[in-house]
Formats: C-alpha cells, sequence, structure tokens
C-alpha cells in the first residue's frame, strides 16, 4: 500500500516536554506508536561564557511499528510535515529512532 498521508493523534505524559503518539495513516489503519521528546536549549543566561549556540529539536522514538521499510522514508517525510505543524513550524531539527532489528527479533 502507498502510504499518502498520515494522522497523529498526540497526547501529554507525565514528563515535561515528552509526547505520546499514535501515528494512522490515510485510512486510519494503525502505522506505528512513538514517544516524542522536545529539547529547548537553556535560555543564554544560564549558560557559561563562550557555550555554543544550539537550536531546539525534536527526538521521535518510534517504539512500534507495522510500515515496512520501504515505506520508512516516506513515513518519515509525511509524519516530520505534521509534527512541525504541530510546533507551528518553530523548531526544524527532527530525529528518527527505531528498534534495533536485535531488539525486535529476541523477541
Amino acid at each position: 500500500m502507498e502510504l499518502t498521508n498520515v494522522n497523529v493523534k498526540m497526547m501529554a505524559t507525565l514528563w515535561e516536554n515528552t509526547y505520546r503518539m499514535m501515528v494512522t495513516d490515510q485510512n486510519n489503519n494503525y502505522l506505528a506508536s512513538a514517544r516524542l521528546i522536545v529539547s529547548i536549549p537553556l535560555p543564554p543566561e544560564a549558560l557559561p561564557e563562550g557555550a555554543p549556540e544550539v537550536e531546539p529539536q525534536l527526538t521521535v522514538l518510534v517504539e512500534d511499528g507495522v510500515m515496512s521499510s520501504d515505506d520508512i522514508i516516506q513515513f518519515e517525510t509525511l509524519l516530520s510535515a505534521k509534527i512541525r505543524e504541530k510546533f507551528q513550524y518553530e523548531i526544524n531539527t527532527l530525529f528518527f529512532f527505531y528498534p534495533s532489528p536485535e531488539d525486535v527479533l529476541s523477541k
């Protein structure tokens, strides 16, 4: 099946700046569950002199997914657009992490 759109349901967790996501495809079929971690830099006045400047970033930990390896690039492209939209395009950097195949195979 060709992946043409994703829908994202995002819920707050008990941790600050951490969200749970459920991702479905254009037919509302389950694709993945993930954890989204928002990393916001400390304010400049809280940093030591000469500290490097960093940009905020989003980390997506895909915990479970049913998409094929052929769909991962399209999945990340569509999901990145939806997440950036939810954060009003203020955070541009996203990193995706997936379970290691060894972890999945040894279950």
